[in-house]
Order: structure tokens, then C-alpha cells, then sequence
């Protein structure tokens, strides 16, 4: 039995936007929203299903591309929630509709992306005219059908200046709570940072905003993608959760693909095999998936900073990604080095 109680099911790889900062491996080739290989709904409850012998989840996050593209998203929403699992579901929010939103189980949190409390802004960075209009529609409808929304701001360089009216935008709406990540690099990201990459000034200036919403309205607001200590001293910013990568651990969020092949995590693009035909149990405890998992870059191991064992390294997907290898550290470490030279 495997301690995992968290789990990222893509039910799509189709989307109707196209962010900047997005990190899908599978972007430029997406497969269209029902392929003769995506999951049905019936698959991917006996997936569920089956994962749960191997492994007491409690949340599973459906996930995309856009999973409201999916006609039968509610009723997957259902089948889950009927099982005893509580659903989230990852979505621009741009889709969600009162008609839909009605038809989903009570109880599903919605993490809906919310990237400035300018329309232009939004939409520049979603590549979508009128998407922020339509997400201030869908988060609305949400909460009115008695659903939870999470905001979630992905700080970039070009809404770096504009995280605490975010925030408020979305307390105004009545999110229950934020997600705030720096934009992760992956080989598709990683050439665009120069234009897209906060600078270190941005990324403090961003968390000394949030850190004064936090206190402000007593919000809660969590950090999740790794921001290492030796780029940001994290120690001012009681108000804030940061998370770190679980490397596997207890906390980890394996990804199950539209097609049914797990992966270590949502940013990696790393198959460790297929769940029709092996068990959750194998796969997460395979020497594939220690492998992956095992790296602390060279650098790293005579760090003496406290969060050290927490950190160790920061992202190692972004790493493989990147560089194809987790034994570097995370990019954004080697691009704030980058910075801190072209001053000199």
C-alpha cells in the first residue's frame, strides 16, 4: 500500500487558450478533446478505482488542458464525489456557465486561473480575447451553485506588477482561497525567459504584496511551485504557505495522462507506465520513478541553508525538462545567476 491521498487526472490534452507561460510538454501536438485513446468516463472511474486499492486518495484534481471542454466532465465530477473523493477541478473558469455549474455535485472546488484584475492584461497573457469577462462569469456561477473557487495567479514578468490587485479581485468575487506560482520553465518556457521570467525584484516585490493581502483580509495564500532560498530569503513571509516539491513522498501528485499512462507529476512529461495494464503500486514504487525522484544536484549537497532538505534543488521536473537531467538545479536558480551577471 502506497501512502498517496492526492492524485491529477488530465482528461483532456485540448485547450481553448494559449498561455504564455504554459509547460505542457504535449502543447504544440495536443490530442483533440476525445481521442480514440482519451479515457471515457467509465475508464477513468475504474482507474480511480483502481489506483484506491494501492492507495488511500482523498482529492482528485481533474485536470487538462481545459477539462470543461469534456461534455462529461460533471458527470466524472460525480462519479468521483459519489465514491467518496473530493473533486477539483483545474480550469481557466472560462467555460464554466450557470447551466453547467448547476450540473456538477455539491462540494467540487474549482482552481480557476486568474492572472490580473485587467481585462487586457488577462487576456494577453491567456492569448484569448474576452477570457476575463468569461471567468468573472464562471467564478460567479460557482460560488452561486454552492461550489468552492480557488484562485490561481501565475506570476510572469508581465503580470508581476499587478499580484495584489489579483488578489483582490478575487476576494471581491468571494474565492475561498489562492494559489500564487511563479511560472515554471520547461523547454518550451525556458527560451521565452528573458521576456517572461519575473526578475528576482519581481518575484519579492510580488510576495510582499501577497504577504500584505494575507494580512489584510486574513487570506489564505499558498506558494506552491519551489522558490529556492538561495534566490529569495522566504523567512520574512509568515503570512504565506510554501509548499516544496514532494519527490514522491506522501504528498506527491502523480498524473494520470488522458490516455491512461501515469507520470510522476503534472510537469513532467516522463511516462513510469501504463495503468490499464500495471498496478499504481508498481509503477510509483518502480526504479524508474526512484530514479527520478532520487537527484540533489552536486551543488546542492553542501548547502547548510535550513530548508535544505526541504528544498533540495527546487523542481526536478523543470530540470528534466529543461536540461534532461535532475541532477541540475532548478532554472530558475541558473536564470536569477544569469540576471545578477548581466549587472555586473
Amino acid at each position: 500500500m502506497t501512502p498517496h491521498e492526492y492524485l491529477v487526472v488530465e482528461v483532456t490534452e485540448a485547450c481553448p487558450h494559449a498561455c504564455v507561460h504554459c509547460y505542457n510538454y504535449w502543447r504544440e501536438d495536443r490530442a483533440p478533446v476525445l481521442s480514440p485513446e482519451t479515457l471515457s468516463r467509465k475508464d477513468i472511474l475504474k482507474l480511480v478505482r483502481k489506483i484506491r486499492k494501492d492507495a488511500p486518495l482523498k482529492v482528485v484534481a481533474l485536470s487538462g488542458g481545459e477539462p470543461l471542454l469534456r461534455p462529461d466532465i460533471a458527470g466524472i465530477s460525480t462519479d468521483l464525489v459519489n465514491d467518496g473523493l473530493d473533486v477539483a477541478v483545474i480550469t481557466s473558469g472560462a467555460l464554466l456557465t450557470p447551466a453547467r455549474a448547476a450540473r456538477f455535485p455539491a462540494g467540487i472546488t474549482f482552481e480557476m486561473t486568474l492572472f490580473g484584475a485587467d481585462a487586457a492584461l488577462h487576456d494577453r497573457i491567456v492569448g484569448r480575447a474576452g477570457a476575463f469577462g468569461r471567468v468573472l462569469e464562471g467564478a460567479t456561477a460557482a460560488l452561486e451553485h454552492g461550489h468552492a473557487v480557488v484562485g490561481s495567479v501565475v506570476l510572469n514578468r508581465l503580470n508581476a506588477g499587478h499580484i495584489r490587485e489579483a488578489l483582490e479581485l478575487g476576494i471581491a468575487l468571494g474565492a475561498d482561497a489562492f494559489m500564487l506560482n511563479r511560472m515554471n520553465y520547461s523547454r518550451l518556457t525556458l527560451p521565452q525567459a528573458a521576456q517572461l521570467g519575473p526578475t528576482v525584484e519581481q518575484l519579492k516585490g510580488a510576495l510582499d504584496d501577497a504577504e500584505a493581502v494575507a494580512v489584510e483580509y486574513e487570506a489564505g495564500i499558498s506558494v506552491s511551485v519551489p522558490i529556492p532560498p538561495c534566490v529569495i530569503d522566504l523567512t520574512p513571509y509568515t503570512h504565506l504557505h510554501f509548499g516544496w516539491c514532494p519527490r514522491g513522498g506522501a504528498k506527491a501528485y502523480y498524473t494520470v495522462s488522458h490516455n491512461g499512462l501515469l507520470r510522476p507529476c503534472n510537469h513532467s512529461s516522463l511516462v513510469l507506465g501504463d495503468l490499464r495494464e500495471r498496478s499504481f503500486e508498481e509503477l510509483v514504487n518502480s526504479r524508474e520513478a526512484a530514479a527520478f525522484w532520487a537527484p540533489v544536484p552536486t551543488e546542492c549537497l553542501a548547502c547548510a541553508h535550513p530548508l535544505r532538505e526541504a528544498c533540495r534543488g527546487g523542481c526536478p521536473a523543470a530540470s528534466d525538462e529543461c536540461y534532461g537531467t535532475r541532477e541540475r538545479v532548478d532554472p530558475l536558480v541558473q536564470l536569477v545567476r544569469e540576471q545578477a551577471a548581466s549587472l555586473c
